[in-house]
């Protein structure tokens, strides 16, 4: 009897010692994929890398354990040890089976690839993804109906265009301006201060009605002398933001021009191809991508050759300039053997894996291109005798984190060496439960918290002597 309950304790031993040897593997093959192409060290000082090294101790351990107890020291018959590793190997088997039938039976078809449970698999496909950017461009009854395409600016509002976007109404004037839904027209009175905003989504007014929106407030705080135009376009990085003020704006000579901008656009800026920053926006192919070349800005991309370019490749590897985008990573497109089984799909996409920034998409380019955007906007906008000003608007993310700045975002606005407005202030007194929209937008408390943070400044750049004109 105490043999009996002795070679039972020894059983489950083995048995759980399998299962941690087994285990472990899985671990270690999960870290080293996120390791990605980050060296070693790097790599251990992370997270994953502590999982990776557990993984191996308990590795070891159950190595020892097998190794010491079973086939050295015999604590069990060579049978009783070949059924217990039996029973190990067809538990395992079965759960692999029944996992892979789970995910490969419950997996749909998501943007460019597939996904289960809000897990998008990799790798992506290429050929999917050409497909459904194809549908968008060619449907009309679509959601960036608002969009246009730009030879320019890779995208814009759409002049005399209305409709609705993230089910809210939406409508754009002759000259590229968000005007009201309901009256369809700025009111046009001579001898107006013109103040034009210029910035992405936030400025827009993704998610709010344009009376919504921290431009009109700020119009209606300013008094019916002062006119605020909403140039703002969604999606927009920093460096389509001035090409936008020097192709469109800079021609009506506003007073003021407002450039607002989250951290997210310090990273578009970084980008040529939308799709691979963000999959929902197939319908935008490519954007303008500027470099710093001799110190310089220069335009690397021109958007219609990209345009004509996209659809005919085999491959997105081929596309040009894709080693410039800073969110390409040729892993999440690489078909490999493994991937025919929807289990190892799902654990490799379990993580994103960390690849090495070269030099022309490091984080010191991304500050000193960004930088260097914002003092070009700067200097063109006084050179035109007007006042520019430069806000940082705090997204979700910064107040989660405790800081309203990014810390790329204050190395950015520390080396563009201009004044900057921050209204993080006035956006605590909103509660934060009601400070962003679904979809993390600013709400309509939110948006009118940014007008009266920005209303004193504004009313002092109005007043301000400038280029012979006040």
């Amino acid at each position: 009897m105490v043999r009996s309950a002795h070679s039972e304790k020894e059983e489950v031993i083995l048995l759980a010692s399998l299962f941690v040897f087994e285990s472990s593997l899985v671990i270690m093959a999960m870290a080293m994929n996120l390791r990605g192409e980050r060296p070693f060290a790097v790599f251990l000082s992370r997270g994953s890398g502590t999982a990776f090294l557990c993984a191996i101790v308990a590795f070891f351990i159950a190595c020892w354990v097998i190794v010491h107890r079973y086939l050295f020291n015999k604590q069990l018959p060579s049978c009783r040890v070949n059924l217990v590793v039996m029973t190990n190997l067809v538990t395992v088997l079965l759960l692999v089976l029944m996992g892979e039938v789970i995910v490969r039976a419950s997996s749909q078809s998501y943007l460019d690839g597939e996904a289960f449970m809000g897990v998008v698999l990799k790798p992506r496909n290429w050929e999917q993804a050409k497909q459904r950017t194809r549908q968008i461009l060619e449907s009309e009854d679509r959601e960036y109906s608002l969009m246009l395409h730009d030879d320019r600016l890779g995208w814009t509002v759409g002049p005399n265009r209305s409709g609705f976007r993230v089910g809210v109404p939406y409508r754009i004037n002759a000259e590229g301006v968000r005007v009201s839904y309901d009256e369809g027209s700025l009111p046009t009175v001579d001898g107006k201060t013109k103040i034009s905003i210029i910035g992405d989504s936030f400025t827009f007014g993704d998610e709010v009605r344009y009376e919504e929106t921290w431009g009109y407030h700020l119009d209606q705080l300013l008094g019916k002398k002062i006119q605020v135009l909403n140039y703002g376009v969604p999606g927009y990085g920093l460096g389509q933001m001035l090409l936008r003020y020097e192709k469109d704006i800079a021609r009506s000579n506003p007073n003021v021009v407002i450039l607002g901008f989250i951290d997210n656009d310090l990273f578009r800026t970084m980008t040529v191809y939308p799709l691979l920053h963000a999959p929902s926006w197939a319908g935008l192919v490519s954007k303008p991508r500027f470099a710093l070349q001799g110190g310089k800005l220069t335009i690397i991309n021109e958007c219609h050759h990209d345009m004509e370019q996209f659809f005919s490749r085999g491959s997105i590897s081929e596309l040009p300039f894709v080693e410039y985008d800073r969110a390409y990573q040729a892993s999440d497109w690489e078909q490999r053997w493994h991937h025919v089984s929807y289990l190892a799909r799902l654990f490799m996409s379990l993580g994103s894996s960390a690849s090495v920034l070269t030099a022309d998409i490091s984080d010191k380019v991304l500050v000193s291109l960004n930088a260097a955007i914002l003092k070009r906007f700067a200097e063109s906008v006084i050179s035109r005798g007007a006042v520019p000003l430069i806000i940082y608007f705090p997204s979700l993310n910064n107040f989660n984190q405790g800081s309203s700045y990014s810390f790329l975002a204050k190395r950015v606005l520390q080396e563009a060496g201009f004044p900057h407005l921050d209204p993080t202030p006035c956006l605590l007194e909103v509660p934060l439960s009601v400070r962003f929209a679904p979809g993390n937008h600013y709400s309509p408390q939110g948006n009118a918290a940014v007008a009266e943070c920005l209303v004193d400044a504004v009313r002092e750049a109005i007043d301000k002597p400038f280029g012979g004109r006040t």
